[in-house]
């Protein structure tokens, strides 16, 4: 069935968009990759939400969304009314605006989207152009540009920013942003493909100020400490190779 975003629900859509009580489900597969800044905004917030996993996904779930592709999200409110937002960036967005994280004003936000873009572009590059190579040589190569090119010109720039911010554990003034989750979410990606030798409390403690601050949420460690968090990581390690 293809299905079409219903403009009938502007309304509820604007009502509830910076409700905060509401209670969120997550459709995505069960690995990192697109779903994992979402989830991390989730319990960084201290939302009530829970993962939900496509259990037929090309023959069922993907006739169902908005485009063929995963996450989608869906907010129930108190009365049982639910709201979907499709697309991992939309997603992240709309979640962004809802639990105050895009700062104190338009300036913070551009400064914070700024941020958060160059973090997706690496996220971006260990996705596409390294777990989803299938050439073996080909994948080697590019593995091999992404710890020795990728990440360390990431590292200089936003080591930087942080300095320059700082390095008080928050990209943006002294609150928690969206960038700032973001980072601890790519951050584990890193390590599952360099360990430490790039990105450490001696030699980057700028960034290492943000892994301690984020990972020091309540509600986030106890998701990434949770078994379906260990599963997800699993997952991602079996299918993506990080």
């Amino acid at each position: 069935m293809t299905r079409t975003i219903d403009n009938t629900t502007r309304a509820l859509f604007n009502e509830n968009a910076l409700k905060q009580d509401n209670t969120f489900k997550i459709m995505y597969f069960k690995v990192h990759a697109l779903g994992a800044n979402t989830r991390a905004i989730l319990a960084a917030s201290g939302a009530k939400w829970e993962c939900v996993f496509p259990k037929d996904w090309v023959n069922e779930e993907k006739k169902t969304t908005l485009f063929g592709v995963l996450p989608n999200l869906f907010e129930t409110t108190p009365t049982g009314e639910v709201i979907e937002v499709a697309e991992s960036d939309a997603i992240e967005n709309y979640l962004s605006h809802k639990f105050n994280l895009l700062g104190n004003d338009a300036f913070d936000e551009m400064k914070i989207r700024a941020f958060c873009c160059s973090i997706q572009s690496v996220s971006n590059f260990l996705l596409i152009r390294v777990a989803g190579i299938k050439h073996p040589e080909v994948k080697a190569t590019m593995r091999t540009q992404f710890i020795e090119t990728i990440v360390p010109r990431f590292v200089t720039y936003h080591e930087r920013h942080l300095e320059a911010n700082g390095r008080n554990g928050h990209y943006v003034g002294d609150k928690l942003s969206s960038a700032d989750i973001k980072l601890a979410v790519v951050l584990v990606s890193i390590f599952s493909v360099t360990g430490e030798t790039q990105v450490n409390k001696q030699d980057t403690p700028a960034i290492w100020a943000v892994w301690e601050k984020v990972n020091a949420i309540p509600s986030y460690a106890k998701w990434v400490k949770s078994e379906e968090y260990q599963a997800i990581a699993e997952g991602s390690l079996q299918l993506l190779g990080y």
